[in-house]
């Protein structure tokens, strides 16, 4: 695998929020790879933003269902947390994601692989490894 290191930088507007994301995309369109951060209360842990999006997973999306969720290291080492779960978009065809959360500083920072329920066992060692190599550059 080859390293990719965003370039892009912004001049934020006094009062303004920055969210930023990297997305990785399967060459065959049927995985990706979407991980982000965005501002969050300084006071928000990384138990707490983790229990937060799950709370609004179980509400927002058709047919939830949590296969795991489980403390996990990533992001350089840092202790966050892993949720697998499936569930079924407008076009009806399932989805099964894998999610890794963590909260520092102020940030929420977010992973998420994508891909149909029936690609998932072709796609897992790989969203595996590419979750994996995702790194915090906080310079």
């Amino acid at each position: 695998m080859q390293p990719f290191k965003p370039r892009l930088t912004a001049l934020l507007p006094e009062g303004w929020f920055a969210k930023e994301s990297v997305t990785l995309l399967a060459p065959d369109g049927q995985a990706n790879v979407i991980a982000s951060s965005e501002p969050l209360d300084p006071t928000i842990d990384t138990t707490q933003y983790a229990t937060v999006q799950g709370d609004l997973l179980r509400k927002e999306f058709s047919g939830f269902r949590e296969f795991a969720f489980e403390p996990a290291k990533w992001l350089g080492g840092r202790q966050g947390y892993i949720r697998r779960f499936e569930w079924t978009p407008s076009d009806g065809v399932p989805v099964t994601q894998i999610q890794l959360y963590y909260a520092e500083s102020g940030r929420g920072y977010t992973a998420t692989a994508t891909t149909p329920s029936t690609q998932f066992e072709r796609f897992e060692m790989e969203f595996r490894l590419l979750l994996d190599g995702l790194q915090l550059d906080l310079a």
